[in-house]
């Protein structure tokens, strides 16, 4: 069976690139079917069951006419707030994790290939065979986040969520489908790495 392949990492790791590239054709003959878990989530955001439940819970002043605007007001409300940040991720896992089982239950002999910063504790890891861990250092993630005007503080308060569960997931159940992919030295490099790291797949 074609498989279903999980990508992760830190932000600014380049999981975005390396995603891209396993899907375009480095799993086999042909294009992957490729899930962003961000796009996946952002259209539940906008289920009316959903919008409802976020505006009594959060307060309606979180729905804006710009869904863009919407999760930003989201994120606001909820990202130093440890309580409503789980009641949000409770909420939406599910229903991404129900998108996800419709693609790759159809996907037809195609491989799927998935990205997802928060792939380990949505339930999401346990739909993959492998899981590439894309990995650079702090530094090198640094001076792309400056590209997107991130300074040291927002790089930091972004992977703060993801650094408990990554050290979780290596010594976890599903640590046997992990392979470390090093991203440091552009793109060319990279894609030759993910080759390598898949040649087993």
């Amino acid at each position: 069976m074609t498989p279903v392949v999980g990508v992760t990492g830190l932000p600014c790791s380049g999981k975005s690139l390396a995603a891209s590239m396993l899907a375009d054709g480095m799993l086999g003959e042909g294009k992957a079917i490729f899930l962003k878990a961000d796009d996946i989530g952002h259209a539940v955001l906008l289920r009316p069951e959903v919008v409802a439940k976020l505006a009594d819970r959060l307060g309606a002043d979180v729905l804006r006419p710009d869904p863009t605007e919407t999760r930003r007001a989201i994120a606001e409300k909820v990202f130093h707030n440890p309580g409503s940040l789980a009641w949000l991720e409770a909420l939406i896992h599910p229903l991404v994790l129900e998108e996800v089982d419709k693609a790759v239950a159809s996907r037809d002999g195609r491989p799927v290939v998935m990205e997802a910063a928060l792939l380990f504790g949505s339930g999401m890891e346990s739909r993959c065979e492998h899981i590439l861990l894309i990995e650079s250092p702090f530094e090198v993630r640094l001076q792309r986040a400056a590209a997107r005007g991130w300074d040291r503080v927002e790089l930091e308060r972004r992977e703060k969520r993801q650094l408990p569960l990554f050290a979780e997931a290596v010594k976890g159940p599903y640590c046997e489908r992990i392979i470390h992919v090093v991203n440091n030295n552009g793109p060319e490099a990279l894609r030759d790495t993910l080759r390598q790291a898949v040649s087993t797949v």
